[in-house]
């Protein structure tokens, strides 16, 4: 059951140094997720009533209503338009100052990625489509501060398709995956555009990103979601 809070996991704090001021990323890791801004009592205990809630009522509750899940896959077709959107001449010679061949999209005049993290906050070996996942959540967390928590899955996952909009989930039957957490439809929303914003895309972009509410695992039991009664 892929809750952020059922993980046999071990903890560490990734230091990162922007405009002389020291932030710690707290971040979890088993074997098949990283969790950035973990541990979180809030979700840790929101997830625990969720399971014992639906688990005893059948049926989906609060805990089911109030939260969100924003999903990036590594290969969906928005994802893979705004780095394709960034291969340019002036991108290529911004390319050659970074030390990872495939860096996320900045604004002009900024740094790239690497340079404002360093280097060991990027495991060796790592995949090209999970490094860029794996930035883009570094960016969110120095960008959201404390309340950004997420998990990025290590290996590829199979495509679960049950978020909206349908058509921009990726093509094959497994990718990899980094799903953000909101408890409310502004704070969803909040995250879409800054991700957009960490990608240089317009803001009208930002409902191209798949959302879903509650987890999937759950849906043999409630259903779809956007069958459930919000009231």
């Amino acid at each position: 059951m892929w809750c952020i809070c059922c993980c046999d996991a071990y903890a560490y704090r990734n230091h990162a140094r922007m405009n002389e001021v020291t932030f710690s990323v707290r971040t979890l890791e088993d074997e098949l997720w990283v969790y950035f801004g973990c541990p979180n009592r809030y979700w840790r205990d929101k997830c625990a009533a969720c399971r014992e809630k639906v688990g005893r009522l059948k049926g989906p509750v609060a805990e089911c209503i109030d939260c969100w899940k924003v999903e990036i896959w590594g290969q969906s077709p928005w994802l893979l338009d705004a780095m394709g959107s960034h291969d340019s001449p002036r991108g290529s010679a911004h390319h050659g100052r970074c030390k990872n061949h495939r860096h996320l999209p900045q604004r002009a005049g900024s740094a790239c990625i690497e340079e404002l993290l360093g280097e060991s906050l990027y495991p060796e070996g790592m995949p090209v489509g999970l490094g860029v996942l794996h930035r883009l959540a570094l960016q969110l967390a120095l960008r959201q501060g404390y309340a950004f928590v997420a998990k990025l899955s290590k290996h590829p996952l199979h495509v679960v398709r049950t978020g909206e909009p349908l058509t921009q989930y990726p093509e094959q039957e497994t990718d990899n995956l980094l799903m953000i957490y909101a408890s409310s439809v502004p704070e969803r929303d909040e995250i879409r555009q800054a991700v957009c914003h960490i990608l240089g895309l317009e803001l009208r972009r930002a409902a191209d990103i798949p959302v879903r509410r509650g987890c999937w695992v759950y849906d043999p039991i409630l259903g779809p979601w956007q069958t459930w009664k919000v009231e």
